[in-house]
């Protein structure tokens, strides 16, 4: 979690008793369990609104083209292929 190892967050552990004391810790700990949760919630919100707003096919469009590029060999060939179409495409609709 953050890149830290454990000695890390066991480090900071020990700073905070030392800092807070063994009193005001537990305290501490669980405000930020609750700003944690709070944010996490917020975040699958926004997530949730921003799925809901995206067109579907779309994104369905989307994530088939980022498979198939992942697949191939030469992703510039790929690229540029995509691109022609497109502007084939664009050019047929006027």
């Amino acid at each position: 979690m953050f890149g830290n190892g454990m000695t890390e967050w066991l480090l900071v552990a020990v700073v905070a008793l030392l800092v807070l004391g063994p009193e005001r810790l537990p305290t501490l700990v669980r405000s930020a369990g609750r700003a944690a949760g709070k944010v996490r919630g917020m975040w699958n919100e926004v997530q949730k609104e921003l799925n809901d707003s995206l067109p579907q096919d779309e994104v369905k469009e989307l994530a088939e083209n980022v498979r198939a590029l992942r697949g191939q060999t030469n992703v510039k060939q790929f690229v540029r292929r995509l691109a022609a179409e497109a502007v084939d495409e664009e050019r047929k609709q006027g």
